[in-house]
């Protein structure tokens, strides 16, 4: 409630009328390209060097000895030489005629075996990158050098390691382990003593692990960020999957069994381990022995399948082999052998590690197991994909760990599309709503829109309840983008089911094709069947956003942070359906929609009338569907416009884009008129349609006079609408459209004429009003004229912020009415408070009065553009337009002063009141010269006659001021729970109004946030008003009070947060720039001597003079210092200059700050 006190100043007198890489070097193809050249020795010795050359190749690549080459193969060289340089020619012959090597072969006397390479296939190596090597160690030996370091692929390697077990299966054995260990960053190895002993792998791995950890060794290769760590991991991984590949190829898997055994004892202890490293390399090992297994075994399942056809077709035959069904049956047994041995060192393996590594407190490890647990699913179906193993993935839904929720959802999502989903029935059952929860609430953008694609894959398959579907449907009003964009399918089909319910009970598609045929595609005025899906979808948005606005979880934005623009939630889902739903792409079936009229009189078939209720909107659908329309056009003509300039399409594309946007363009002109008129009586649907305006291209209007002719009748529509309503949106719309069209040149005339009109029609309603009564006395007019005289003042307002309202306020009537600037300076004075025991009509007084005061800030501003432009070109200011505008400067001070000072709490009137007197005194300081010579001296009699309306604030405002400022400090520091400092000796003590604690137990959290929110925005917003006037000297400059205000805003710099401090951070000294060059020493003593004696000098006027400001006096020398002692030695104040300006550089330094 607002409580009234006297005003300051007495008003009763004034008189109104004045990618990663391949893990091996394979051959890219035969071709035999410079082969003589580059490996056919020139000597006559030809076969030794033949022969050498192999051998050394064999021996790198670990295939034998070269005593094992073909005798055959070495006879033949000769042969060789002379059909590489045969091919060598056809090659070069042919070069330019085929891209494929490959169709020439050599051709070689001799045979040579299929496992022999020919040589003149030797160049075809990769001649680019060489062998690949995954990391550069120089102590790597053993296997871990030529898995990493060799470059030879992963089955090469294998190859030779299986070679070496059958020499020396524990040194083999361990230089595995030494390979998990190396590759976890472990230089200690193992012996094959210590692989020999079993019962102390624990023991020696405990040994290991604290040898490693007194290294204190925290990075290793998997977590490296080294650009070959994708190669290490590649190498590592490729390494396992063929070891156990190769092992079942050559049955060492099934033969060996304590091999993969002792694999399995060292592989799972080193994955238990309370290192890191260790942990995490032979999890990862692990985890791809079981994948590389699950294939075998999958493998195993196909042939036991197919071996089991081909023993009943054998069986069923008459004259059945029994010797072939025999090996039939022995075959499957052995394939069943196999497979239950797998799986069975699977589900060794699977105990051992993944059981503890799938909730380990390494994410990484955790995110490595969820991966492998969905390759095994879609892997080994058979084994995994059932509930005991689908409980896991369940389990890990609720990790702390973002990434890893995202890649479980992904994994379930794999499994949704490419597995039988009635598997995961009660899967889905079991962890549904934990599923939708993470749709909906999960912290992460990215995991929502993830989990809203699962929601849908189970959507598809029927596993979602009806309730499930409205929650997960309501996220088309969600506030980030990427859930939106991925809901748009599961909404769509949501459409589609109402859609079709609604069509099935009409009678089905043919029946409403019969009844709504439309013969022209571009006839959008009559009903069509797609009608009914945009009544389906305004019903839909319609209900999703009542049900969404009822639950509390939803925040309410503060009404003072505007943070959308003209953007609403019904916008941004149709800008998201837009590419999913083609019913809204072509947008004039909507506008047809929307202009049909849905109350006309019914047939007489019952049927036709039937349809046309189904798709009748109602009034908000409507307001929904006017939404969406400005969204589609919107997006449609964007996309237009990109497919215009987008570049590599031809001349003739590109036109007919640009003329597709013209005409759309015209459409549109013609459509927004007619949606006016049906449309124009709610504020709300009006608001919308003239946004339509925004949209469009007004270049097309320029170029021909019948288009020009068009958007003058827009205009016209828009002008209608402006008088015809009081609502600020959508008079900010209209004018938004006028100052549209003032941006084309061709289109400005026809839009400053229509502004012109709109001008003269708010001036004369303002002078009728004024007839009715005492236009400057609160509480003189009834409701209905209050109401007028507001409309009137909020159009003028309106106008004010596109055009300048100089010409209309200052423009005499014929019959000796006041001028319009004049009544509106007298409407101000109603805001001196005066209690009428109703608030209705106190708001609405309060409103009139702060569109008064806007509206009257606003003249002000165009009138100090139009001085300041006069000034520029050096034309004459007649001295009586600045007395007039003098005595108009003084009626609105008073005014305002009387306004807000007659006010004790911190309503609109007073804020805005007080803010804006300190508005109109820093406005007038801009009429300062922006450079003055230094060492010029000032003389009030050849100063310009304008600078008198320079004035400083009253000093009898300057308690009121600081009353204001001590409430809205207070008020904040209260809302934020801050703590104010006390104030210093020099200052007065504040007196402490007990205020009573307001009942905040119905207070929500947000609520709470909005009104600190809204508390910090008023404080900050006044201060910056008074750090301006500060500034710019028209407050806290001279007289008694001098300083008082720069002391008191920062007693609290650094309590009321960072804004509010980086507000008063302007008050700050600027630092002077220190010069690039060094003085010599001879100056810097003289600059020293000189300082000194200023500063003695000082000290004896300090002395003399009793300054009440001593205690906040600056440092000596420096610009405040300056300018203080300046003013001191000016006139007392009560001088009729008014300026105010300080010598030197300070008035530069004030004037850039107010030009800024």
């Amino acid at each position: 409630m607002t409580a009234g006190r006297t005003p300051l100043m007495d008003i009763s007198n004034n008189d109104a009328t004045s990618s990663p890489a391949p893990t091996g070097s394979r051959r890219k193809s035969g071709r035999a390209v410079k082969a003589p050249e580059k490996f056919i020795p020139e000597g006559p010795s030809s076969q030794t060097g033949s022969a050498n050359s192999k051998r050394k190749r064999t021996e790198e690549d670990g295939e034998g000895d070269a005593s094992e080459i073909d005798e055959e193969t070495e006879a033949s060289d000769d042969a060789v030489e002379s059909a590489a340089e045969e091919e060598l020619r056809e090659v070069r012959k042919n070069a330019k005629k085929t891209k494929k090597p490959a169709a020439k072969k050599a051709k070689v006397n001799g045979t040579t075996s299929r496992d022999e390479p020919l040589a003149v296939k030797l160049p075809a190596r990769p001649k680019k990158g060489g062998k690949r090597v995954a990391i550069a160690d120089k102590d790597a030996e053993g296997l871990y050098a030529d898995v990493f370091q060799s470059g030879d692929s992963s089955e090469d390697v294998v190859t030779r390691w299986l070679s070496t077990y059958n020499e020396d299966n524990f040194s083999a054995l361990a230089d595995l382990v030494n390979l998990v260990l190396r590759s976890a960053g472990c230089s200690i190895g193992v012996t094959s003593d210590d692989v020999n002993d079993e019962d102390n792998v624990m023991n020696r791995l405990i040994d290991i692990q604290e040898e490693h950890q007194a290294k204190n060794i925290t990075d290793y290769p998997l977590i490296s960020r080294a650009k070959t760590s994708h190669a290490f991991r590649d190498s590592l991984v490729g390494f396992f999957d063929q070891l156990i590949q190769a092992m079942h190829e050559t049955g060492i898997l099934y033969k060996e069994k304590p091999l993969i055994e002792n694999i399995d004892v060292w592989i799972s202890s080193l994955s238990s381990s309370t290192l890191r490293p260790f942990r995490h390399t032979a999890s990862l090992v692990a985890l791809t022995m079981i994948t590389a297994m699950c294939r075998v075994a999958n493998g195993e399942i196909e042939v036991a399948a197919q071996v089991q056809r081909q023993f009943e077709a054998e069986k069923k035959r008459k004259g059945a082999n029994k010797a072939r069904l025999a090996d039939f049956q022995k075959k499957v047994k052995t394939n069943e052998e196999n497979k239950a041995f797998i799986e069975l060192r699977i589900r060794g393996f699977f105990d051992t590690v993944y059981t503890h590594r799938y909730r380990d407190v390494d994410p990484r490890i955790r995110i490595e197991c969820a991966e492998a647990m969905g390759s095994w699913m879609l892997t080994l179906e058979s084994m995994f994909f059932e509930g005991s193993y689908l409980r896991y993935m369940g389990w890990m839904l609720s990790d702390t760990h973002g990434p890893m929720r995202l890649e479980v959802v992904k994994q379930l999502s794999k499994l949704m599309k490419n597995l039988n989903p009635g598997g995961m029935r009660h899967f889905v059952e079991r962890f549904r709503p934990r599923m939708v929860e993470m749709a909906i609430r999960d912290s992460e953008p990215g995991i929502r829109a993830a989990a809203v694609e699962l929601m849908d894959l189970i959507r598809e398959n029927g596993m979602l309840e009806p309730d499930d579907i409205d929650t997960l449907g309501k996220l088309i009003f969600d506030s980030e983008p990427k859930v939106r964009k991925a809901i748009v399918g599961f909404f769509s089909e949501n459409i589609n089911d109402s859609y079709d319910s609604r069509v099935e009970e009409l009678g089905g598609e043919e029946a409403i094709e019969d009844l709504l045929t439309v013969d022209d595609e571009d006839d959008y005025d009559s009903p069509r069947g797609e009608w009914i899906r945009l009544k389906c979808l305004a019903e839909c948005l319609l209900a999703y956003d009542a049900q969404d606005s009822d639950e509390p979880s939803q925040i309410e934005t503060a009404d003072f942070l505007d943070v959308s623009g003209s953007e609403s939630r019904f916008t941004l889902a149709a800008q998201a359906l837009y590419d999913k739903m083609p019913v809204l792409k072509d947008w004039e079936v909507l506008a047809g929609y929307l202009l049909y009229d849905h109350t006309a009189a019914a047939s007489d078939n019952d049927a036709e009338n039937s349809i046309r209720d189904a798709f009748k909107p109602t009034e908000q659908e409507e307001l929904i569907l006017l939404e969406i329309l400005n969204a589609v056009v919107k997006v449609n003509l964007a996309h237009v416009d990109e497919t215009a300039k987008e570049k590599g399409r031809s001349k003739n594309s590109k036109a007919e884009a640009a003329e597709a946007k013209d005409n759309a363009a015209r459409r549109l002109a013609g459509l927004i008129p007619r949606l006016l008129k049906k449309y124009g009586a709610d504020p709300k649907t009006v608001t919308l349609v003239l946004r339509l305006e925004h949209a469009l291209n007004l270049g097309v209007f320029q170029e021909l006079r019948q288009d020009t002719t068009v958007y003058s009748q827009l205009l016209d529509e828009i002008s209608a609408q402006f008088n015809g309503h009081a609502d600020r949106t959508v008079l900010a719309e209209a004018v938004a459209a006028f100052l549209h069209a003032r941006g084309y040149e061709e289109l400005e005339e026809i839009a400053d004429n229509k502004i012109l009109s709109l001008w003269e029609d708010t001036a004369n309603s303002l002078r009728q009003l004024n007839q009715s009564g005492n236009i400057a006395l609160r509480g003189s007019f009834r409701d209905k004229i209050l109401e007028d005289l507001l409309h009137t003042l909020v159009r003028l307002e309106q106008l004010s912020t596109i055009a300048s309202s100089v010409d209309t306020l200052e423009e005499a009537s014929t019959v000796g009415d006041p001028l319009p600037i004049v009544i509106l300076l007298d409407i101000i004075a109603r805001g001196v408070f005066e209690d009428a025991n109703d608030e209705d009509i106190d708001s609405l007084e309060d409103e009139i009065v702060l569109s008064a005061m806007k509206s009257a800030m606003f003249y002000f501003m165009w009138k100090i553009r139009a001085l300041t432009d006069a000034v520029a070109i050096e034309d004459d200011i007649s001295d009586f337009d600045i007395d007039r505008l003098k005595e108009w400067q003084e009626i609105f001070i008073q005014n305002l002063t009387a306004a807000f000072s007659s006010r004790a709490t911190l309503d609109p009137v007073r804020l805005i009141g007080a803010g804006t007197l300190l508005d109109i005194h820093v406005l007038f300081t801009t009429l300062r010269p922006s450079e003055t010579p230094k060492d010029a001296e000032t003389d009030v009699d050849e100063s310009p006659y304008y600078l008198t309306l320079i004035k400083q604030i009253v000093p009898q405002v300057h308690q009121e001021l600081a009353s204001i400022f001590d409430a809205l400090e207070k008020q904040f520091a209260k809302k934020a729970k801050k703590k104010l400092a006390e104030p210093t000796d020099d200052e007065e003590p504040e007196e402490l109004d007990e205020e009573p604690e307001d009942d905040e137990e119905d207070v929500t959290d947000s609520e709470r946030q909005a009104e600190t929110l809204n508390a910090e925005k008023e404080l900050c917003e006044f201060t910056g008003k008074l750090v301006l006037a500060i500034l710019a000297q028209v407050i806290d400059a001279s007289g008694s009070l001098k300083g008082k205000f720069r002391s008191r805003l920062q007693r609290n710099r650094l309590r009321l947060g960072p804004n509010f401090k980086d507000v008063i951070a302007y008050l700050d000294e600027p630092k002077s720039k220190a010069k690039k060059g060094q003085s010599s020493k001879a100056q810097q003593a003289a600059d020293a001597k000189k300082k000194v004696a200023k500063s003695k000098e000082l000290a004896e006027e300090e002395e003399d003079e009793d300054d009440p400001f001593a205690d906040v006096e600056p440092e000596e020398g420096t610009v405040e210092d300056l300018r203080r002692r300046e003013l001191l030695e000016e006139e007392p104040e009560g001088s009729v200059d008014g300026n105010g300006e300080p010598a030197g550089g300070a008035e530069e330094d004030e004037d850039d700050i107010m030009g800024d």
